[in-house]
């Protein structure tokens, strides 16, 4: 099969081509919720992926919790125009904001970061 967006023959190591297009790293750090379970809560944010990889500059996103409750979202972008216009637009797309219904408004910080570093081995 060919792959027509690094014009070869083989398929490609997604996680070196991946992180080699992310120039922004996004970071959300946030809450659930009291009355969703663990796994409502993961069930909806994964459902997120379907709308966030409309976005122009959209690279890859991980979506990860602790014990404690707490949930963090990475999002690669290829540039922190894309990060930051997709981030506004979300506000007014329909199905992120009934997914986010879940999340404690107030438990919410986002943060940006330009990558200045890769190490792979």
């Amino acid at each position: 099969m060919v792959n027509l967006l690094f014009n070869t023959t083989q398929k490609p190591n997604s996680f070196s081509s991946i992180h080699t297009q992310a120039k922004v790293v996004e970071v959300v750090l946030f809450e659930i919720n009291p009355g969703y379970s663990k796994k409502e809560a993961e069930k909806a944010l994964s459902s997120f992926n379907d709308v966030i990889k409309l976005y122009y500059g959209f690279v890859e996103r991980i979506t990860a919790s602790n014990e404690d409750g707490r949930y963090i979202d990475i999002i690669y972008w290829s540039d922190i125009d894309s990060a930051k216009s997709s981030a506004i637009d979300i506000k007014n797309n329909k199905e992120a904001t009934a997914i986010f219904s879940i999340i404690k408004p107030e438990s919410i910080q986002m943060y940006h970061f330009d990558t200045f570093n890769r190490f792979e081995e």
